[in-house]
């Protein structure tokens, strides 16, 4: 029993009670202490709430965490502050790591480099005989220095690859920064990461979600190997988490990402994240200027990225997909990308007699306001990365020269599209940006930077109240996902995932929503997260 609380329960129709009762995997009970005061006995286990906020287990719905435990095994740069921070973990990691070779990182700032373009030349000073390939925070960008040019054979005569750009110097000779299928020509050379490599690193990297408090997801990107690591947890029993996995497809042969997908469903679908869904990349970035825009971006006229398939390949292969049943995910951040993908979504409406389940696009950075209530029309839920949606460096610094003040107040139009009737679901993309969704929460609710308490905000009435905020992480996020009946709300028989705050959520104290931690997460009735607390301080109970 869970009691003298401030119970989220994410039902519409009683959305706050005190308390709430377990029984074994299960939730016995939702009311008022007086209410459940019977339920008490002589072997219930009381926790005295005091106050705290209790919510639903929280679903992250566009996430990677084989990749954050990968990051963390190898030359982790997410939380470097400058580029002279870098490159000194640079030579550490190539100290830590002596042969001769590649030294691999990832997560790097793209916002503390002109135009996004870091040049070989620093990495050259920093670690000048052995190659080095440094994945961007976007994930959309590789960093390479002389040396890991050479290794991959990418001279003045490469040419771009479809779909990808290898930036370069004003003399054509590559300048060491490669973009989306571009970073392939490396990639493909890395050093794979063994599979038992990968079990320690999603092993890590589930412990980091319970964290969270965090008990459901979305894995936004899985292919045979990471369904492969969530078996093992699965057989061994420390993958205590449910969800959908989404098997990256390419849009422009739909019969090879129908059969791709099919096979990997198939032969993993006892997983507790079944892979039902396929992913589509279906453009790039803003910061590269891969993103696909419907206007173009102002410091290359004419030039307005590109989608990674036609439309009629689009149409074709999300058509096929939803006729075998599997969800529809996509990366799209431009509004000429957010457009092509809800003509597909109608075109496979209309070729397949009725909507497909479990839709949603994904990022949203830019979508133009004729195509607002197509979402809701069209069964799409707007799948929110809310930690970009504030005017950060990445903003400021990189995207109003591309596109300019008029754009950039119309980026993550969340509370524009909710107005539409459209469905938001919150995720991290972490690696990306931090798993904390408490802080997501507050930027969604805020638009400002959570580490302030004032500052600029970013698009004007586009914030959202605090429990639309926490239902994109609970109740509209398990509809998502299709487990709806069993999670997301908390209600009697449903599954007991909770998690119990530190301190009471206050729609009129919205700076402190960050700073709220989880207490205890519980995943079936059973804790995965207790926090530790100072030698003499109260803690969690035990």
């Amino acid at each position: 029993m869970l009691r003298a609380g401030q119970v989220f329960t994410g039902d519409q129709d009683r959305p706050w009670v005190s308390a709430v009762a377990l029984r074994g995997d299960r939730i016995a009970a939702v009311g008022t202490d007086n209410e459940l005061a019977a339920l008490v006995g002589p072997r219930t286990e009381v926790v005295e709430l005091h106050g705290r906020t209790v919510l639903p287990g929280l679903h992250d719905a566009h996430v990677h965490p084989l990749g954050a435990g990968r990051e963390q095994q190898g030359c982790p740069l997410s939380d470097a502050k400058s580029v002279d921070d870098i490159l000194a973990r640079v030579r550490a990691c190539a100290a830590a790591r002596p042969g001769d070779g590649w030294i691999v990182g990832r997560g790097w700032d793209l916002s503390l480099f002109p135009q996004a373009n870091p040049h070989k030349r620093l990495l050259d000073d920093a670690v000048p005989a052995r190659p080095v390939y440094l994945e961007g925070a976007d994930g959309h960008s590789g960093w390479l220095n002389s040396a890991g040019l050479a290794r991959a054979g990418i001279t003045k005569d490469t040419p771009n690859p479809a779909q990808g750009v290898i930036e370069r110097d004003a003399d054509g000779a590559p300048s060491g920064t490669v973009r989306e299928a571009a970073a392939a020509l490396v990639e493909d050379l890395l050093p794979e990461p063994s599979l038992d490599d990968d079990v320690r690193a999603l092993r890590w990297a589930v412990e980091q979600l319970h964290r969270a408090g965090i008990t459901s997801i979305m894995d936004a990107g899985v292919d045979e190997r990471r369904l492969e690591a969530y078996r093992r947890l699965a057989d061994d029993g420390s993958l205590r988490l449910r969800g959908v996995a989404c098997v990256v497809v390419e849009p422009v042969d739909a019969a090879a990402a129908v059969a791709k997908a099919r096979a990997l469903r198939a032969r993993f679908t006892d997983l507790p994240l079944r892979p039902s869904c396929a992913k589509i990349f279906l453009d790039g970035v803003l910061e590269g200027e891969t993103a696909a825009l419907l206007e173009p971006y102002l410091d290359r006229p004419g030039h307005t990225g590109a989608l990674n398939a036609t439309q009629g390949q689009l149409d074709q292969t999300v058509t096929l997909l939803e006729a075998d049943g599997f969800a529809v995910h996509m990366h799209v951040i431009g509004d000429a990308a957010v457009r092509a993908a809800l003509d597909a979504y109608r075109a496979a409406t209309l070729a397949n007699g009725k909507p497909g389940r479990h839709r949603t696009l994904a990022h949203l950075q830019l979508v133009h306001p004729d195509d607002m209530r197509r979402f809701a029309e069209l069964g799409v839920a707007v799948n929110a990365q809310s930690l970009w949606a504030y005017p950060d460096s990445y903003i400021r610094d990189v995207n109003l020269p591309q596109v300019g003040q008029e754009r950039v107040d119309r980026m993550y139009p969340w509370g524009s599209l909710v107005r539409a009737g459209a469905s938001v679901v919150g995720g991290s993309d972490w690696p990306v940006t931090t798993v904390d969704p408490l802080e997501a929460v507050e930027v969604m609710v805020r638009r400002q930077d959570p580490a302030l308490e004032e500052g600029p905000m970013l698009g004007k009435g586009e914030g959202l109240p605090l429990e639309t905020a926490l239902r994109a992480y609970t109740s509209e996020a398990a509809r998502l996902l299709g487990h709806e009946q069993e999670i997301g709300v908390l209600r009697a028989g449903a599954r007991a995932d909770l998690v119990v705050l530190d301190r009471a959520l206050a729609a009129d104290r919205p700076t402190e929503l960050s700073e709220a931690e989880p207490w205890l997460t519980y995943f079936d009735g059973a804790v995965v997260f207790r926090a530790a607390v100072p030698n003499g301080a109260p803690g969690p109970p035990r």
